[in-house]
């Protein structure tokens, strides 16, 4: 079953108060945050929050699975435009050099190229996803931090 039909409908709609509505409050956004939730059940040390700017957002903490490995908390946070945009995906603690390859600005790793057939679609992608893609790029950046070399195939 897929999660997302065309971008028919606006997301953040107007309510009738003259203000907008978040995605999770339009009829489909209701449906797509179970959906989501279903999703993270995966991932249980996660817990769903609202920013102090209002976005939604899964808030939880992933170790390494190297034996030096650290604990990493993470923050995925759905934009204003979801799904017909990606969440954004932070690393907020511990706190990682921009000289890290595959990091763009603010502790956001690169998980994916763009487009709905190398990374993000929002017929089949969820928080679940990015969660699990992070838990790699974290695999690969203590990898890289002691080899000097980041494992995996760069396109």
């Amino acid at each position: 079953m897929p999660l997302y039909v065309a971008a028919s409908e606006n997301f953040a709609s107007e309510d009738t108060h003259g203000g907008s509505k978040p995605w999770w409050e339009t009829p489909y956004g209701r449906w797509r945050l179970s959906a989501e939730t279903q999703a993270m059940q995966r991932f249980p040390q996660f817990t769903p929050h609202q920013s102090e700017e209002g976005d939604l957002c899964w808030v939880g903490r992933l170790r390494s699975g190297l034996p030096a490995g650290e604990r990493y908390l993470v923050n995925v946070t759905y934009p204003t435009r979801f799904p017909d945009q990606a969440p954004e995906v932070r690393i907020e603690e511990p706190e990682i050099s921009s000289s890290t390859p595959h990091l763009l600005s603010g502790g956001r790793p690169c998980l994916y190229h763009g487009g709905p057939d190398r990374g993000y679609d929002p017929a089949r992608t969820t928080a679940a996803t990015l969660v699990a893609w992070t838990a790699l790029w974290i695999h690969a950046y203590e990898t890289w931090r002691e080899t000097g070399d980041w494992p995996g195939k760069e396109e």
